[in-house]
């Protein structure tokens, strides 16, 4: 049974879309989500069982997190999430496939390495 997410879960804002790195006014590059390809939607953390914490440490996706959006067919794997003014990469989208009205998408989260 895949677990309901009541709408109060939902207390957080976040940006989700393509980035692209524009050059400051002292010579810098700063990657940025593109206004042009934001989406904003409301998500709700998502907890993880301590055995698959456990399973984790040591695997590429141990300093990974979890949040949950309504289900939207245009977030892809290429597009970044921003929230409170940090750039995370999507390492995965476990999408709900299932017949219920309210479908929900697990995005897998990376925060975004700084510098080349």
């Amino acid at each position: 049974m895949v677990k309901s997410y009541k709408p109060n879960d939902f207390n957080r804002k976040c940006l989700i879309g393509i980035t692209k790195t524009i050059t400051t006014s002292t010579g810098g590059k700063v990657e940025k989500i593109d206004p042009a390809s934001t989406i904003k939607v409301w998500f709700a953390a998502k907890m993880r069982s301590l055995s698959l914490q456990f399973q984790l440490i040591g695997t590429t996706t141990s300093d990974t997190f979890d949040i949950v959006i309504r289900h939207n067919k245009l977030v892809t794997k290429k597009m970044c999430v921003q929230i409170d003014d940090v750039l995370y990469n999507i390492v995965n989208i476990s999408s709900d496939e299932s017949s219920a009205l309210m479908k929900f998408d697990i995005l897998t989260l990376q925060a975004k390495k700084k510098g080349a």
